[in-house]
């Protein structure tokens, strides 16, 4: 009896050391929603977690806006933000963020800068925004709490014949722009 209530208690041992953590769902590898300048972006795309947290992988910001008589004023400028990481690749433009707060994301012309006034979009590993594709970003007021700029935001497949399966949920962002390259 002794020897079974030992060798039971080694086993139990072996079992718990063995034993590891639960590996983190891809929703629970996201970075927080916060609105303090954190440097965090996070989705998931079609259920895999894109992530990025270094400011060195952020770069550009607010961009001008330009007519035939130059530069227009800073309440028409865009945003334009690009992560990149050696996993993915992610561009983000804005029109008008000092003035807008909520963009449709069902809507595109073309990428910035190849075309100077595009619709709002976001393109994620080369999977884009478009009228195929249904979704929001919306953010806190930017003109109330510029240099930080922090929103939600998400979009999918509405015509599976133009995008497929793409579908991006749980996205968040937090900036510091005077932080980006």
């Amino acid at each position: 009896m002794k020897a079974l209530i030992v060798f039971s208690s080694l086993l139990l041992c072996f079992l718990l050391s063995t034993c590891s953590k639960d590996k983190l769902s891809p929703l629970e590898q996201l970075p927080p929603i916060t609105s303090k300048g954190a440097n965090t972006f996070g989705c998931l795309v079609n259920g895999e977690a894109v992530i990025f947290t270094n400011p060195k992988e952020i770069s550009y910001g607010l961009k001008a806006d330009y007519d035939s008589l130059g530069e227009l004023p800073l309440d028409s400028n865009d945003m334009w933000l690009v992560f990149e990481n050696k996993s993915h690749i992610v561009n983000l433009f804005l029109n008008n963020p000092l003035v807008d707060s909520i963009w449709s994301l069902n809507f595109n012309t073309g990428i910035y800068p190849s075309i100077l006034n595009p619709q709002s979009y976001i393109m994620i590993d080369s999977k884009i925004s478009s009228s195929s594709t249904g979704g929001f970003f919306k953010s806190n007021f930017l003109k109330k709490t510029l240099p930080l700029f922090s929103g939600t935001f998400e979009f999918e497949c509405l015509q599976p014949k133009a995008c497929g399966t793409l579908k991006v949920t749980n996205g968040r962002l937090d900036l510091d722009l005077r932080d980006l390259q």
